[in-house]
This record gives structure tokens, sequence and C-alpha cells, in this order.
């Protein structure tokens, strides 16, 4: 059904009392010993949660002091007990967040992925995948911003001539081509170390790479979008119309800075795996 598109499925992983310390997560699933999980708790920041049809769910099935080596993976169907609601958030309005609560909701047994209490590795697999996205998306907005740019600065006229003719102005879209050049380099890099280890089983630089480029591409576009914000002026500050692009870009730099690792978890994951 999600693959030919008939039903949505969204990944229900961060809560209040832990994002991306995943070992703090207190959603439960206990054994009804009738075949089925009772599952309670909240999850929160879920992409695309309101319109989910079923939720790839991290619960508790082992104690809290378990801590990572007590969680599951768990399908979860919208179904009695299961709430949504949206979050109105800074920027990234399209990715319908929502707070997801799950009150003693019924879930057969068979609806685990993987073994209990073994969640974790797969999910952190998975994290590659969702980092590797994120960065995809943060690139296409950096081209993006660049593009606009360059359109606006070649149609906008100062003192005489278009903007692009003013060297402060030339130079802040070189600058913005180089960041976003080399992150665009390391994204082709890592989608071809991607292609021949899909899993990062054999090739162990590849979490290491993913954390560190994801870095490196929110610096990139925090700097990109406050560039071209400075190029539209006024119009970026504007939703809709001429800089609405810009604004729209400017809005959702910080849910690539936090969203699927924060800066500063990438770059201790990274040096955890330099083993310094």
């Amino acid at each position: 059904e999600v693959q030919n598109g008939s039903k949505l499925i969204s990944l229900a992983i961060s809560e209040l009392s832990g994002g991306s310390d995943v070992a703090q997560l207190k959603t439960t699933a206990v054994k009804d010993g009738k075949g089925n999980y009772i599952v309670n708790g909240n999850k929160y920041w879920i992409t695309g949660g309101c319109r989910a049809d079923y939720f790839v769910t991290m619960v508790r099935t082992g104690s809290q002091k378990d801590a990572r080596f007590g969680l599951s993976l768990l399908l979860i169907p919208r179904t009695k007990g299961v709430y949504t609601s949206k979050l109105l958030m800074q920027g990234a309005e399209l990715n319908d967040t929502a707070a997801v609560t799950f009150h003693n909701v019924i879930v057969p047994e068979h609806y685990l992925i993987g073994k209990e209490n073994e969640g974790f590795k797969p999910l952190m697999l998975n994290f590659n995948f969702e980092r590797f996205m994120v960065v995809c998306d943060m690139v296409t907005s950096m081209r993006r911003a660049i593009e606009e740019s360059i359109k606006w600065a070649k149609e906008r006229k100062t003192f005489g001539k278009p903007l692009i003719k003013h060297q402060v102005i030339r130079h802040k879209i070189a600058h913005m081509s180089r960041r976003c050049i080399a992150c665009h380099s390391m994204l082709e890099r890592i989608a071809y170390q991607l292609s021949h280890d899909t899993y990062g089983q054999n090739d162990k630089s590849i979490a290491r790479n993913v954390a560190l480029l994801k870095v490196q591409c929110s610096k990139a576009l925090q700097y990109i979008a406050i560039e071209a914000s400075q190029i539209f002026g006024g119009r970026s500050y504007v939703r809709g119309g001429r800089g609405g692009i810009i604004d729209e870009i400017y809005r959702g730099v910080r849910a690539s800075a936090i969203a699927a690792g924060s800066e500063e978890i990438m770059l201790n994951l990274a040096m955890k795996q330099a083993k310094l």
C-alpha cells in the first residue's frame, strides 16, 4: 500500500524526553498475553504525522535502565487510540509535522520489525539515509537560493546599473557558489559510497562522512540564505512575492541544522567514529 502510494507512512522516533538521545525514549509497548502489544506514549516532531496511515515507531519493550538495548521498532497503523495534532513550525510548513499520542493502542505482535529489544541498530543504519536525504534537500535549497539571487541581481538596478555589476554582489554570489559546489561534490562521493555499500557494513567511514557533510551543509545553507536575503533586501522579508523563495529557505534553515541529528550531535558522532 505504501509502495503504490495509496497509504502514507511516518517515522515516529523523537519525544519531548529524547530526540538525538534515542536511548531516553519512554513510549512503551507491553505484551498483553493475547498476542498483542499495548502501546502508550507521545511522539513529537513527526514528519507527515497528520496524514500518516502507519507509523514506524520506536518503543520501549525493555526497562528504562536497559537504555538502547530495550528498544524495538513497531509498525503501528492509525487505529483506535492514535491521536495526531499539527505543530505550527517556524519553517518547513509542508512537512505536515505532528505530535502523536498513543493511548492503549493494541498492536499485533507480528507487527514487530526485526527482533524485540534490537531496534536500535537498524534505526542507526536508517539514520544514514535520512541524513543523506536532508543533505540532498539542503544542497537543492542552496542551488535554488543562488539561482534566484542571480536572476534578481540581473533584474534589479541600483545607482544606474544592475546589482550583478556591483563587485560586492558578485563576490557574495562567488562565496555562495564555492560553498555550494564543495557540498555538492562531497554529496556525490557519499552517494557513490552508499551505492556500493548500502548499509555501511563494510565501509565504516560512511556514517562519519554523512554526519560531517550534514554539518557542512547546514552551515553553508545558513550562510547562503543570509547572503541571498541581503541581495534581495526587504523583498526577502515578505512571505510570497519576488523574494518569497528566499524567505521560505531562510525559515527552513534551522530545521535542517537540527532534524535527523543536530550539528553538535553530528560532530560528536564523527569524533567517536575517529576514535580519538
